[in-house]
């Protein structure tokens, strides 16, 4: 049986959400075109928010709160697929009730994308472009522009030690990169920026480390997948 609290707050996101998507009955463009954006504000946004984050009035009514797009944690799971999924037919054990009654495969495809692009993915990106300056100030020097390392002579020359090549370590996680520049490793001579960067900063480098370095270097906004023109995000 559901607890009075998780009652009221599907309550509330009932409707919430119904009157957000009967206050805006159009869904496309005068055109014809399926138009995203209304489809968010009018089913999407009561609940996470007009920018994604998951900051609406219902969120402390919600057990759980609403999902925040442009939560880093949440970037590898919240692929276009998986929001189309959920969209369409619920989540379990959530407020988030299906709208496969009110959306065709298309608008529900449409509204994914959107969300994927315009808060997941935008996230990531302004992180990245933050972070390529911190990056370029605290790590550059040994690890290098392009995180491929400085060549011998210039580690003779600076003092700096060795550091490894980014795009050649295995498992460089988000958090291991974040963990690895807030305490280093003294045991080879490589600082800890807890001090001077932080937790948000942190986070910062990361992004930028893994889609503007090691994306591009795998081929991800490469070469390999723009033409043969390369495409870093932090730009």
């Amino acid at each position: 049986m559901l607890r009075p609290r998780r009652l009221a707050a599907l309550a509330l996101a009932f409707a919430l959400v119904a009157t957000g998507a009967l206050a805006g009955d159009r869904k496309k463009r005068p055109d014809g075109r399926i138009d995203p954006a209304l489809l968010y504000h009018n089913y999407c946004s009561v609940c996470h928010g007009d920018q994604g984050d998951g900051r609406s009035r219902a969120r402390n009514s919600l057990v759980p709160p609403p999902a925040n797009f442009t939560d880093p944690q949440l970037r590898s799971r919240l692929t276009v697929d998986y929001m189309d999924a959920i969209i369409r037919e619920g989540k379990g054990g959530t407020a988030m009730i299906g709208w496969k009654t009110q959306l065709s495969a298309a608008e529900s495809k449409a509204l994914a994308r959107y969300v994927r692009v315009q808060y997941v993915e935008k996230s990531g990106a302004d992180g990245a472009r933050r972070g390529r300056t911190f990056y370029g100030h605290f790590c550059a020097s040994c690890h290098g522009g392009t995180g491929r390392g400085i060549e011998a002579a210039a580690v003779a020359a600076t003092g700096a030690p060795a550091a490894p090549d980014l795009t050649k370590v295995k498992g460089l996680s988000r958090e291991r990169i974040i963990a690895s520049a807030a305490v280093g490793k003294p045991s080879v001579g490589k600082p800890g920026f807890s001090q001077q960067l932080s937790p948000s900063d942190l986070e910062a480098v990361a992004d930028y480390v893994r889609l503007g370095l090691l994306a591009v270097s795998s081929g991800v906004s490469g070469t390999s997948a723009h033409g043969g023109k390369a495409s870093d995000p932090a730009r």
